[in-house]
């Protein structure tokens, strides 16, 4: 059975501190079932959308979701625990009234979700199921060649109003039309990236001008040369300067 080598790298957008990213991700192996990896994308305009994406992120990795028929009223089921925890988390009596109508309004987010299931893949490999509802970015890598791009296959995809979940049931209205699913087969020697939609977007861009951006993310090989990248990146106007997130799984 081929094994999986995750890492993980998250920086916030340059000007604020570690702990205001409203990015999150989640990694969770088990010996004797699928693995998952989530990567959840806050969106700043809404109230406590850190707390709401790592809670989407969270529930993803520990809660199994219902992906064989997933609709409307199924994802809406499975996400009746995250906005209990949501509203948990938020000190509603210590709001001000002028704070009260936008986090009565809920949190938004972005969220990738990706199954990896070794007991149903052929030749040694892994099974994978994806589940996307936003611009979170997932790239499949095989012999140094991109082949696939999931749920953005090319960079003028990307905007400023993705579909996005949000914590309040009210709001969520329709969102089964706003659920992406991909199924497909891993093999040993493939590399799987998670991105939030800053890195999606500069990945993306970088493919479509015939370089191979995966070599580039491969090659930082620790947190200071990440967050330099990065900050390069942002400088130079090659990748937007917000909250970034790289979930990367080597199949061994």
């Amino acid at each position: 059975m081929a094994m999986l080598k995750t890492r993980r790298l998250e920086t916030a957008k340059a000007g604020n501190r570690p702990e205001e990213c409203e990015d999150a991700s989640g990694i969770r192996f088990s010996e004797s079932g699928p693995a998952r990896v989530a990567v959840s994308d806050g969106a700043s305009e809404s109230a406590f959308a850190r707390d709401w994406a790592r809670i989407l992120a969270r529930a993803f990795v520990r809660r199994p979701m219902p992906l064989d028929g997933l609709d409307g009223a199924s994802f809406n089921e499975w996400l009746v625990p995250c906005e209990e925890e949501w509203n948990g988390v938020v000190p509603w009596g210590r709001i001000p009234w002028h704070g009260q109508a936008k986090t009565r309004t809920g949190a938004m987010a972005t969220l990738l979700g990706l199954t990896f299931d070794p007991a149903s893949s052929p030749e040694g490999g892994h099974r994978w199921e994806a589940v996307a509802i936003g611009d979170c970015c997932m790239f499949v890598v095989r012999d140094d060649a991109l082949s696939l791009s999931f749920p953005l296959i090319e960079s003028g995809q990307l905007n400023n109003n993705p579909p996005l979940i949000c914590s309040n049931p009210a709001n969520n209205a329709g969102i089964g039309e706003r659920v992406h699913r991909m199924q497909g087969d891993c093999l040993p020697g493939d590399l799987v990236l998670l991105t939030s939609d800053a890195l999606a977007g500069w990945f993306l861009r970088e493919h479509e001008a015939g370089e191979k951006p995966w070599r580039t993310l491969m090659s930082l090989d620790s947190y200071e040369a990440w967050r330099a990248w990065v900050d390069e990146q942002r400088n130079g106007r090659t990748m937007r300067n917000d909250d970034t997130t790289l979930v990367s799984v080597e199949v061994k």
